[in-house]
């Protein structure tokens, strides 16, 4: 019989083989460990299915990446496939990171054999990438996505082979830098407007967003955190959200304005501990986002995350420390959370001078 055991902060999935099962198998039973529950669950399940399809493979048969029949003489394109698959799972962002991998494995460089790639093949992929308009934070997560996955055939699969991406690093243009951070301010009425535009959201996604919106930009809080909230954890402490695993890995307090909580309350009036807050996907949610909400409201160019950057901007006019803010955001160091503080020049100049008669009478 599967089952499914919690054990620390990770989920471990075990199949076993029904009776029925006629292939080769290392032993009776499988197991793989996650992070996330659901990825756990699915995992199981299409396990199962394929044990009683009769058409499931055992990973654990697979030869070994050794000799001159390994990996080196197959196509990148199966090492990627085979990171997607055994790796990126465990991986907060999983979903955004297989999408990468299986772009990645459409370009001509994947169709090679690993021992023929060279670092030329990855500076004309970074080439061409900027060709098309790619951004240079986009094209630097393509190349460490390769470089990951080169690691992981070195390190994990034992593979005599160097790493290209390393060797580009080296070179002046090699892997392009980002230009800078964003620092995209919320403009006069810009916050009406879009409460506005989430009023006259029709369907299910209207409700959802108006509780959405206040919760990201009075707390700071990442998207796919919101996304992830069940209703126990805003009821274990009034006035916070308990995110057990956070993105870095730890359970974090986020405080929340009594506005966010109360449209939390509304969401999960009557509702289960174990469920979900927010009832839409984060797709859903980026979509009415860019196609409707940011068009109604005439900010075409504000994306989601900036409003991560507004919130914790507003906390440090309002006079936060940075320690409390380290704690809010979920940040380990000064320097990443400083990306997100932004001061208008209003700000600026009142916390500078803050008995300047001239900042009293424009405040």
């Amino acid at each position: 019989m599967s089952s499914l055991l919690k054990r620390g902060k990770k989920w471990t999935a075990t199949a076993r083989l029904p009776d029925i099962f006629q292939g080769p198998a290392a032993s009776k039973s499988i197991s793989q460990t996650f992070t996330k529950k659901d990825d756990a669950k699915l995992w199981l399940r299409a396990t199962e299915a394929a044990m009683k399809l009769g058409n499931w493979r055992d990973p654990r048969l697979e030869p070994k990446a050794y000799g001159p029949l390994g990996w080196p003489e197959k196509r990148f394109a199966e090492a990627l496939d085979d990171y997607r698959v055994k790796v990126t799972p465990e991986k907060k962002g999983a979903s955004q990171e297989a999408a990468m991998l299986q772009m990645l494995a459409r370009e001509g460089f994947a169709q090679k054999r690993i021992r023929d790639l060279t670092v030329a093949d990855f500076a004309d992929f970074r080439d061409a990438r900027e060709t098309i308009g790619k951004s240079a934070s986009t094209i630097r997560n393509n190349l460490n996505t390769v470089s990951a996955v080169y690691e992981w055939l070195i390190h994990e699969k034992s593979v005599d082979v160097s790493n290209p991406i390393a060797s580009l690093r080296k070179r002046r243009r090699g892997v392009p830098q980002p230009s800078g951070h964003r620092e995209r301010r919320l403009r006069q009425g810009e916050e009406r407007a879009i409460s506005e535009a989430i009023a006259g959201l029709t369907g299910p996604a209207g409700r959802q967003w108006k509780a959405l919106f206040p919760l990201l930009l009075d707390t700071g809080m990442r998207l796919g955190e919101a996304m992830s909230i069940e209703c126990a954890w805003i009821r274990q402490e009034p006035g916070f959200v308990v995110i057990p695993d956070s993105k870095n890995s730890s359970a974090r307090h986020v405080a929340i304005s009594d506005r966010a909580y109360a449209g939390l309350l509304d969401l999960t009036d009557r509702e289960p501990a174990d469920s979900k807050v927010f009832r839409f996907s984060s797709w859903v949610a980026e979509n009415a986002w860019r196609n409707e909400i940011r068009i109604t409201a005439q900010c075409p160019d504000l994306r989601i995350h900036d409003l991560r950057h507004e919130a914790l901007s507003r906390m440090s006019a309002r006079g936060a420390d940075l320690k409390t803010l380290m704690r809010q955001s979920g940040h380990k160091t000064v320097a990443v959370l400083m990306r997100y503080l932004n001061p208008t020049p209003a700000e600026q100049r009142s916390r500078l001078f803050p008995d300047d008669v001239t900042v009293q009478a424009n405040a």
